[in-house]
């Protein structure tokens, strides 16, 4: 590990400073949140301890500090200077923020102003003006230049609301975006100077959001009070400027019926606004649309949950189906997700954004389980008529994955351990997932808000937290909800450090430096440490990732037949599994396990016309990962239905619920093209199938 400029910098400040330097000192010299701040002293702590060092400390009520020891020994500002780091805005970030300023600020939003807020030139705002003009036309509103006072934005009130709920969605997806935040915040409260700097006003909604809580027996999560917080605040500075929203009066009769509108009736009856029953119904809407920590499903009625909880019903099946495994806990899978599928209609349903900063991580962490997910997700966009966003669909990646990599482990307990998660019910449940597979003996007791964590006391032998806590009797690891290879291997080494007696053997690391200290002279030992950390980090991670074959790895010559005919389905199934028996990757039970299942469960192999894929559970005879494919000139009926015909059989024996998902997904890939099933099923040779699956594997 190596650190980079920035986290450089911030050591740097604290090494040089005579005194404990307070954590909103940091926040203003870095202009970063104070959870980034944190998440990088963590970063900074594991740096200095692979170096041999020390670790930042914190005196209470002063700051943080660098112990004296590792003061000395610190060279870090002789290789290189670091004082030049400093925060620039994006490209996204100035966007943003001028259209913020629009919106937000209508008396003052001008050429000069959007130059004072940016730091950009007059002839580069004039470009992104062009930009959002568009974007803003787009959403049906008009951006237009009135001379002598500035931009002036014409449209209806629900459209510059949406606009303003997805910048919100927007900035609390970036949690490195403070400044942004900061500047937002001020055109909401200008009293305000920075988003730190919490108003007595603000301070009274989060409480009055609170108390709504209780009324609607949930938790929300700790980001969503505050965009709820902001949302509010915000709808009190439209209503001043006498900016209405109009909700339909069939929408308005329905929304009073919701739990979600007496929560939004306690909200406004306790603010000295006098809102107009349109805008309790869109505070309605934003309660119904946020995420929740979690939910109190004995408080809906049965109206309410009845269309969702067949949608869910519908999209576990269907994903069951598509990825070739059976959820053992359907019922918790169920209710899991019904708790994020709920506020996910009513977001689609009302156009409402969310903010969700892990949505690419997700996605390239987890893809094969993200394609799956997205094929499922066609049930919940026939019920609201609206497609479902990539971010919408990421989160709901992690309930399935949190259910799909639980393993059954009969591990005796070592560690008791706490998950603090600001990110909702999914990220909470995967990133369980993700330790307890990672960690042997660990045994997570419950996952909790950072609300809850502080209100209550626990006891356990490590915390896991996505957010800065200061450690007190229990030590804790500062983790990001989606686990990459390096954090792995970092929660590893702490874990060593926290409870291995043993004493530590040399990294590899040392051990290199120790072998070029035999042959060599070194001139700059601190200097090829960090290279040989670097380098070292790049090429042999110690946590190796589940290795998923691609399909051309599993279908090959061994595995590929072509017949003509046999003699029915069982018969099929049979001849299709022997290239597998014949490798030893099943035994014969596994066959006849595939074979009662259709008999007691039905035709549900045929996923589509002509293609079926047999398989059972992986301790029914399973020995390794393997598919084989048989190609069928005469189709065999697994039932007298016509659309239960097969041609192609592809026989798939799982080892667990993940190993198979990268090739069954190519898979999916091809045969989802109606062309390349033609070609399978009229293919004379195997070298034909093999190009098709190459085909698809590369593309």
């Amino acid at each position: 590990m190596v650190l980079d400029k920035r986290r450089a910098h911030l050591l740097s400040i604290i090494q040089h400073s005579p005194d404990p330097v307070p954590t909103k000192e940091l926040v203003a010299r870095m202009n970063l949140s104070q959870r980034t701040i944190y998440y990088d002293l963590d970063q900074i702590n594991s740096w200095l301890r692979t170096e041999g060092l020390e670790p930042i400390e914190s005196q209470h009520g002063k700051g943080l500090f660098l112990p004296p020891d590792s003061k000395s020994k610190l060279m870090i500002s002789k290789d290189q200077s670091f004082e030049d780091w400093q925060y620039q805005l994006s490209k996204e970030e100035r966007e943003v923020l001028i259209k913020a300023s629009i919106l937000l600020e209508e008396q003052d939003a001008s050429m000069q102003r959007f130059m004072d807020l940016t730091s950009m030139s007059r002839g580069t705002i004039a470009k992104v003006i062009k930009d959002i003009k568009k974007e803003f036309r787009e959403a049906g509103l008009q951006l237009y230049y009135k001379k002598g006072s500035g931009y002036r934005l014409k449209g209806p009130e629900e459209a510059k609301r949406t606009m303003l709920s997805t910048i919100l969605a927007t900035i609390f997806s970036h949690h490195d975006w403070q400044n942004v935040r900061n500047e937002v915040h001020k055109m909401i409260q200008p009293e305000a100077d920075t988003w730190s700097q919490e108003t007595e006003q603000r301070r009274l909604v989060r409480e009055i959001l609170y108390e709504a809580e209780k009324e609607l027996g949930l938790t929300l999560t700790d980001e969503m009070v505050e965009i709820l917080s902001l949302q509010i605040l915000m709808i009190m500075k439209r209503i001043e400027l006498q900016k209405y929203i109009s909700v339909p009066d069939e929408e308005k009769e329905v929304l009073r019926q919701t739990e979600a509108y007496r929560a939004a009736l306690h909200i406004t009856n306790k603010l000295d606004v006098a809102f107009p029953d349109d805008e309790v119904c869109f505070i309605t809407m934003n309660l119904l649309g946020s995420k929740v920590q979690q939910d109190n499903f004995n408080r809906y009625t049965e109206q309410e949950l009845s269309g969702l909880k067949e949608v869910v019903q519908r999209m576990i099946h269907d994903f069951q189906l598509y990825s070739c495994v059976v959820f053992d806990d359907k019922q918790g899978l169920e209710e899991n997700l019904i708790s994020h599928i709920k506020p996910t209609f009513y977001r689609l349903k009302y156009g409402l954004s969310i903010a969700n900063d892990l949505a690419d991580s997700i996605q390239t962490t987890y893809p094969d389980i993200f394609h799956l997910t997205k094929r499922v997700m066609r049930h919940l966009e026939l019920y609201v008529g609206k497609a479902v966003p990539d971010e919408e669909a990421a989160y709901i990646t992690l309930h399935f994955g949190g259910w799909l990599t639980k393993e059954k482990k009969k591990v005796e307990t070592k560690f008791k351990a706490l998950i603090v998660c600001e990110n909702g019910i999914g990220t909470s449940n995967m990133l369980r997932t993700q330790l307890e597979n990672l960690i042997a003996g660990l045994n997570v007791i419950t996952t909790l808000s950072m609300r809850d964590y502080r209100t209550n006391e626990y006891e356990a032998d490590i915390i896991f937290s996505t957010n800065y806590i200061k450690e007190k009797d229990i030590p804790v690891i500062h983790v990001p909800a989606i686990l990459t290879n390096s954090e792995k291997e970092r929660v590893m080494q702490r874990m060593n450090e926290l409870f291995d007696s043993k004493p530590s053997e040399k990294n590899r690391t040392e051990l290199l430096m120790d072998v070029i200290k035999r042959h060599a002279t070194i001139h700059e030992e601190a200097a090829l440490k960090r290279e040989l950390v670097q380098l070292l980090e790049q090429t042999t991670p110690t946590i190796k990732e589940l290795r998923k074959p691609m399909l051309n790895e599993l279908l090959t010559e061994q595995t590929i037949q072509l017949k003509d005919r046999v003699t029915d389905w069982e018969e099929a199934i049979k001849v299709a599994s022997q290239p597998l028996v014949d490798q030893q990757a099943i035994r014969p039970d596994y066959v006849e396990a595939m074979i009662t299942n259709v008999k007691e469960l039905g035709p549900y192999i045929v996923i589509a016309p002509n293609i079926a894929i047999p398989h059972a559970r992986p301790e029914t005879g399973v020995e390794q990962l393997g598919m084989s494919f048989l190609r069928l000139e005469e189709p065999v009926y697994f039932s007298e239905k016509e659309k239960h015909r097969a041609q192609l059989i592809i026989v798939l024996a799982a080892i667990d619920n993940q190993t198979h998902l990268k090739a069954l997904s190519q898979l999916t890939e091809l045969l989802s093209n109606e062309g390349n099933v033609e070609k399978l099923i009229v293919a004379n040779d195997q070298e034909t199938v093999i190009e098709l699956i190459n085909q698809t594997v590369e593309v």
